[in-house]
């Protein structure tokens, strides 16, 4: 048991941080490129690409929820409770993501608010979110437990 446990936790942390990565770098550039953000606001095509990075984003946010409680039982079934920290700040960064801001921007989206300041705001904290959530997950699967290398 101690093996598996030992596999699962760098696999949650590792495999999340390669998820969020793939969303960041190359899914919602694809999604959302430059040429349909020049689009003006408004546009059926605009639109559409903002709610599919929002759905891809929702998604994300909770495998990050999920898995990153897996992490942590994973952490404290081997007596490895500091171990927990990153992917539990992890989860929580998340769930401030799903809970609270992408709420927000979905709101000011439907309100008709995306040239307010206050929307660019609320992306770049999506994005700090994630970033932080990414790093905090590829530190955690490269410093796993030492029962877990």
């Amino acid at each position: 048991m101690t093996s598996l446990l030992s596999r699962l936790y760098p696999l949650f942390c590792g495999g999340l941080c390669g998820a969020q990565l793939f969303f960041a770098a190359v899914a919602a550039q694809v999604v959302f490129p430059r040429e349909v953000a020049a689009l003006p606001r408004g546009d059926p095509r605009r639109s559409l690409a903002a709610d599919l990075v929002g759905a891809m984003l929702a998604r994300l946010d909770a495998a990050t929820i999920a898995l990153s409680a897996l992490a942590i039982l994973c952490a404290v079934l081997l007596s490895q409770r500091r171990a927990a920290l990153l992917p539990l700040l992890a989860g929580l960064c998340a769930a401030a993501s799903a809970g609270l801001v992408t709420p927000r921007i979905h709101a000011m989206r439907e309100a008709g608010q995306t040239a307010l300041p206050r929307f660019g705001l609320l992306h770049a904290a999506s994005s700090c979110l994630l970033l932080a959530e990414m790093a905090m997950l590829c530190v955690a699967a490269v410093r796993a437990p030492e029962s877990a290398r």
